[in-house]
Formats: C-alpha cells, sequence, structure tokens
C-alpha cells in the first residue's frame, strides 16, 4: 500500500474526531438502566476514562469477567467441582432468592461435588452480559443461562432451566478475576425424559419467575 494510500485508510478508519471515538469505546459495553422512561448507559468507573489505556482496560477487563462464567459453565459440564470453586474467591458466596447463601470456597466445592456426579451429562450455554464496573477491581454482571441436566437415576427426569446469573466478580491480588458472589434466579424449569414423556404427562415446574423485582443493576449478594 502506497503512503497516500495509508494516509488515506487511516483517517477513514480513525476520524479526528476523538470526543466521538473516546465516548463510543467508553460506553459500548456498559450496563443499561431506564431513567425517566428513557434508555441510558449506566455510569460506571470507566465512564470519563481520560487515556486509550484506561479504556482498552476496560475492555481487557470485561473479556476476563466473561471468561470467568465460562469457566463455571464449562467446569459444571466437565463435573470439576474443583474447577467450579476455583472461580470463587476464598470466602465467596453462592446466593439464591429465599434461601441462606452458601458462604466460603471450601464449602461451594464440596456442594458441588455431591450434586455434579448424579449427572451423565449437561450443557450450559451463558449469553447477553452486561457488565458495570463498581471499580477498576469489582464488576457486576447480568447474564442469561440456558441448561439441559441428565441424570444417572434412571427414575430421574432430564432437566431443562432457563434464567439468569447475577454475579459479583473481584480481581485479586494475583491479577485473576473470581466470583465474589453468584446469585442465580430461574425463569423457568422443565422436566422430560429422553423419549419425550413428561413426568405426570405435564411436565414440572421447579424454580421459575425468579428474575422478577430483583434489583438493578443487580446486586448479587441480597
Amino acid at each position: 500500500m502506497k503512503t497516500e494510500e495509508r494516509g488515506a485508510w487511516h483517517e477513514l478508519c480513525c476520524p479526528p474526531n476523538k470526543g466521538t471515538m473516546k465516548k463510543t469505546a467508553e460506553r459500548r459495553f456498559a450496563m443499561k438502566e431506564i431513567e425517566q422512561d428513557a434508555l441510558r448507559t449506566a455510569e460506571d468507573h470507566f465512564a470519563e476514562s481520560p487515556s486509550l489505556e484506561e479504556r482498552v482496560a476496560r475492555i481487557e477487563a470485561r473479556n476476563r469477567v466473561e471468561e470467568l462464567l465460562a469457566h463455571y459453565a464449562r467446569c459444571v459440564d466437565a463435573q470439576d467441582a474443583q474447577g467450579v470453586g476455583a472461580a470463587f474467591t476464598e470466602d465467596g458466596e453462592m446466593c439464591n432468592p429465599g434461601m441462606p447463601a452458601l458462604k466460603g470456597r471450601a464449602r461451594i466445592t464440596k456442594l458441588y461435588g455431591k450434586l455434579l456426579p448424579a449427572l451423565r451429562t449437561s450443557s450450559h450455554l451463558i449469553g447477553a452480559q452486561q457488565v458495570l464496573f463498581a471499580s477498576s477491581e469489582r464488576a457486576l454482571v447480568h447474564a442469561a443461562f440456558q441448561a439441559w441436566d441428565s441424570y444417572k437415576a434412571d427414575d430421574a427426569l432430564d432437566c431443562f432451566s432457563f434464567g439468569f446469573y447475577e454475579v459479583e466478580a473481584v480481581r485479586e491480588a494475583d491479577g485473576e478475576w473470581r466470583m465474589a458472589a453468584l446469585n442465580i434466579n430461574f425463569a423457568g424449569q422443565l422436566e422430560a425424559s429422553a423419549d419425550g414423556r413428561l413426568r405426570n404427562g405435564e411436565g414440572v415446574n421447579g424454580r421459575f419467575c425468579e428474575q422478577f423485582a430483583r434489583p438493578w443493576p443487580p446486586a448479587p449478594k441480597e
């Protein structure tokens, strides 16, 4: 590419309106909220980032937080209780609406060590992540999930679950992001056998509608 062509390409890809670029880079991935019946982007720690380095740091931090949720889902489907526990801080919490919080990485690892061996196989999908950075070391996350679980017991029906994860993620001294709190809110559950048979002919709604009346931005420990 000739020098003049490179210059033209640079002007096309990097327009001189740096203020517009700055605003777009900062707000592109931020959490949304409603204020006076209008959609707006929630102001977070990086909302007024003055430098390119800080804006890049936000993107990198968001990627690490999303990777953390992907790690959690992968370890559940791999039936790796230690891997699940490693996604939490030492004093991390699992919180569920109307249920006492399970506190501590060791207790969370022990719980999954009991639950996961009952599964024949499973698949968890995560998407629609929204991230709000309370600081450069702490983020709040809201993400949708769908999960299919098939159990080893002959009389246990497969379960399809869907809902939302609320996560408080923190960056620890070693630079890794881990979950200080995970709150699982089920929008619904349906159980069925591999041949399509539904329990009692109707299926089973287990936990459902837990996403309603939740605080926004997310408060995973509530």
